[in-house]
């Protein structure tokens, strides 16, 4: 299996689990912070569970390497929820997607990867048609850019793009198993800060009382986060960091797909936009990932 089909998976996997953190956002949540520390805790079961069957797998320096990128994992997600506290959630989706600009000058220049006019060109089809899915028609553009949210979207991006550029290059002294397992440590160190918090102790303490459904909706997202971002660092390993990037941008085409299909079979259940304007984008965008996808495969 090539790093493209990798890329496909981690993209369609972690589309499902942005449609369940939609759905448990909206029904149990009140603090997103909470929510992080409950998955982050939850994760370590799974990081467990690699450590039983395959050891800790440590490698100095690169395993201590792994803690601190498990630490910048955290940065990006605190600094996307900040974004999300200060702007509407339609326009920070389509912001997100262009954090692979920004991995494309660092795999250039860290990792040495040197990509052709043709993976440059695909690439960059590959962000914008994830910009145009998640983008709104009637979104002001100056106001966007004038946003307090840019400067929080500006460190997600960095920290992203960083966390992806270090974790390819970690697939080079250690195997994708152990990796996620550093990461997965590094994460849980990171939200002791949250942990600290009164507030954040009670909501979490409240998620067990949610009813039968949030328990089995928890362990399937994290399921589907963790197996989403095995496969991009199983991608990373085998193929150009800035073109995993790239492709794990189609995010926004996976997850358009779901809610349509959700819609035949629960509607209601989550709304999508049918408009004229909003279909005519969405048919670019998926014109411009066949035309990307065929650029970089």
């Amino acid at each position: 299996m090539n790093w493209f089909i990798f890329s496909l998976i981690g993209a369609a996997s972690l589309a499902v689990t942005g449609v369940l953190d939609k759905f448990i956002l909206e029904k149990y949540v009140h603090n997103s912070h909470a929510y992080l520390v409950a998955l982050i805790i939850l994760q370590q079961v799974f990081a467990f569970g690699i450590f039983m069957i395959m050891g800790a797998g440590y490698v100095y320096p690169q395993s201590l390497y792994g803690l601190m990128v498990g630490i910048i994992q955290i940065a990006y997600w605190a600094a996307y929820l900040k974004a999300l506290k200060v702007e509407e959630a339609s326009r920070i989706a389509a912001l997100v997607y262009v954090y692979p600009i920004f991995v494309f000058p660092m795999a250039y220049f860290f990792l040495g990867e040197a990509l052709s006019i043709g993976d440059i060109f695909g690439g960059l089809l590959l962000v914008l048609s994830g910009i145009l899915i998640s983008y709104r028609p009637g979104t002001n553009i100056r106001s966007l850019i004038r946003s307090p949210a840019i400067k929080f979207m500006f460190l997600f991006w960095i920290f992203y793009a960083t966390y992806s550029v270090c974790t390819s290059y970690l697939t080079g002294f250690m195997d994708e198993w152990h990796l996620m397992m550093w990461l997965s440590i590094g994460n849980l160190i990171a939200v002791q800060y949250f942990v600290l918090k009164k507030d954040i102790r009670s909501e979490i303490r409240g998620y067990l009382q949610s009813g039968k459904t949030f328990v089995p909706a928890i362990i399937s997202e994290e399921i589907f986060s963790l197996s989403g971002r095995g496969a991009l660092i199983f991608a990373y390993s085998l193929g150009s960091v800035a073109l995993v990037s790239s492709v794990a941008a189609l995010q926004p085409f996976f997850t358009l797909v779901y809610i349509l299909i959700l819609g035949i079979f629960w509607p209601g259940l989550l709304e999508e936009e049918k408009d004229r304007r909003t279909l005519v984008l969405k048919v670019s965008a998926i014109f411009l990932i066949v035309v990307g996808i065929y650029f970089v495969s």
